[in-house]
């Protein structure tokens, strides 16, 4: 299948078929090239987008350090989280586990995080006797 053609293509079109003939058309036109050209070009993320960014690496950190599921309240008793609410910790978490850098864990009714690979071991569960 050939590429469809872009607006800015059909409109840029459009002006060459006018040529010199319509000036207010093609003037027109040129400013609908620009403001079509506007579209999108941001791309960057957004200042709360790279906040988040940082946000997760410290949270991912904390998951490492524990080396074990912990909640998200003992998440935010790390440093540089602890003004985190328990639902952004959750949203963080979702882009994390959709990412393949962590995992969810439901346990009774709480829910608990680690960095993926870790091994599940219920709290309640007995010591190995060594």
């Amino acid at each position: 299948m050939a590429n469809a053609m872009t607006y800015i293509e059909a409109v840029n079109a459009g002006i060459k078929a006018l040529g010199e003939g319509n000036p207010e058309a093609v003037e027109k036109l040129n400013a609908l090239v620009v403001q079509l050209g506007k579209r999108g070009t941001k791309g960057g993320m957004t200042k709360t987008q790279k906040e988040n960014v940082i946000i997760r690496e410290a949270i991912l950190g904390a998951l490492t350090d524990a080396g074990r599921f912990i909640s998200p309240a003992e998440i935010k008793e790390y440093e540089g989280l602890e003004e985190l609410s328990v639902p952004k910790i959750g949203a963080l978490m979702k882009q994390l586990i959709a990412e393949g850098k962590a995992q969810k864990h439901m346990h009774k009714k709480h829910v608990l995080y680690a960095v993926a690979g870790v091994e599940f071991i219920a709290p309640e569960a007995e010591a190995e006797a060594e």
